[in-house]
């Protein structure tokens, strides 16, 4: 049964449509209750986390996962940004990427990712990686309440 509350909202920051849709199909595949949001890069990420622009109304995600190698503000950039923002950095945030390159783990958890994880070359490893993903941040672990974030407007 899980801890955190249903739904559940993900934030997805990650620049290639292809793999934004096959995240979200996944992501469906393991749990009907999820709230699924899409930006395509770090900047949108932010203006989506601080309610800006046409982000005004959207709910404030429990999840961010989140590319590195994107345009205008990549996931390095985004990471620094975010979690020096006292209302975004208890969000927690899961790097998933293609780079298995140490500097770009290390770097990562250094800017205060919650998890890496290196993005799978198959449709089965994917799904596996997503059941996982969605069992150990649903089921596994306490994140703070949503009354707990203050976020900016």
């Amino acid at each position: 049964m899980p801890i955190s509350p249903t739904p559940f909202t993900v934030l997805l920051v990650e620049d290639e449509l292809a793999d934004a849709l096959m995240f979200q199909e996944m992501l469906e595949e393991v749990s009907a209750d999820i709230s699924f949001h899409h930006v395509v890069n770090g900047q949108d990420a932010l203006h989506f986390l601080n309610r800006t622009k046409e982000y005004a109304e959207v709910p404030v995600p429990h999840l961010i996962v989140l590319d590195l190698n994107m345009p205008v503000m990549n996931g390095h950039d985004f990471l620094r940004r975010a979690k020096s923002i006292d209302g975004l950095r208890r969000i927690p945030v899961l790097v998933l990427s293609t780079s298995n390159n140490p500097d770009d783990i290390h770097r990562s958890y250094d800017e205060q990712a919650s998890g890496y994880v290196v993005k799978p070359s198959t449709y089965a490893e994917y799904a596996r990686i997503m059941g996982t993903i969605e069992a150990y941040w649903r089921g596994v672990v306490r994140l703070p309440t949503l009354a707990d974030l203050t976020l900016r407007s």
